[in-house]
């Protein structure tokens, strides 16, 4: 539960760092999509199947996590202000009315160009998750190991196939597999391709629905974070793609 905790909150502090619509209206949003969705999720599935609330549970799990990026995709391609007012509580007594607090928030000037908001929202996304992974892993025998820009792309693969086994450790899906689809000429990175298979991920049902909706923002937290992995290391990553099976979610990054 604490690692579905982890990618829920992640997206929705990323979302609070992109300063582009107010908490309280993204919350209300939320809201209103869970809503809107839950009962033909449930009825797909079939009646006792899913434990509503329970992070812990991979159907619950699973709709959640689409629920939530249903929202963060509506939030940010449907005209996302740049300046608006946020109302945030502030802490009262237990028998007093809740009061609020307004702010007005300005997006920073460096994403004011609204085609930004996706990318920058997976690279938040999936730098919080990287960082807690290297918090909690770090000093140990599963530490993922460290490469830059001169490795080679075999020790590249077998960095990000650590990487998956930490998700992998945390109950994200049933296995995952981290291969180099193509080497670049020359052996070069650039121009290679790595391929990162899960089977049975639990973001399998939603990943799908989100792409069906053409979504531009998803939950591919794997590959969110083995992209800011690369980053990091200084290993460019010109794109990525995503598809799936009935059993399998399959990214595609091209250095």
């Amino acid at each position: 539960m604490d690692f579905a905790v982890l990618l829920m909150r992640s997206s929705y502090q990323a979302m609070d760092e992109l300063d582009c619509v107010a908490m309280d209206q993204f919350q209300k949003d939320f809201f209103l999509i869970r809503q809107a969705e839950y009962l033909p999720y449930v009825d797909t599935l079939g009646p006792g199947l899913v434990k509503q609330g329970e992070l812990s549970d991979p159907y619950y799990f699973d709709f959640i996590s689409f629920a939530q990026y249903a929202t963060v995709n509506r939030d940010i391609t449907d005209n996302p202000a740049v300046v608006f007012e946020e109302q945030t509580p502030i802490l009262v007594g237990e028998d007093d009315k809740q009061e609020f607090v307004t702010t007005i928030i300005r997006r920073d000037p460096a994403f004011i160009d609204n085609a930004l908001l996706p990318s920058r929202h997976d690279e938040l996304v999936g730098t919080k998750i990287l960082d807690r992974l290297n918090e909690l892993f770090s000093l140990t025998t599963s530490a993922i190991p460290s490469v830059d820009r001169n490795s080679d792309a075999n020790k590249i693969v077998a960095s990000l196939q650590q990487m998956v086994n930490l998700f992998l450790i945390n109950g994200f899906a049933y296995d995952g597999k981290v291969g180099l689809k193509k080497e670049g000429k020359n052996g070069l990175l650039q121009g290679s391709q790595i391929e990162i298979v899960l089977s049975s991920p639990a973001t399998l049902w939603s990943g799908q629905a989100l792409q069906l909706k053409k979504a531009q923002a998803t939950n591919n937290f794997v590959a969110k974070t083995a992209k800011v992995f690369l980053e990091r290391a200084g290993v460019p990553v010109a794109s990525s793609t995503q598809k799936y099976t009935s059993t399998q979610e399959i990214t595609t990054i091209f250095l």
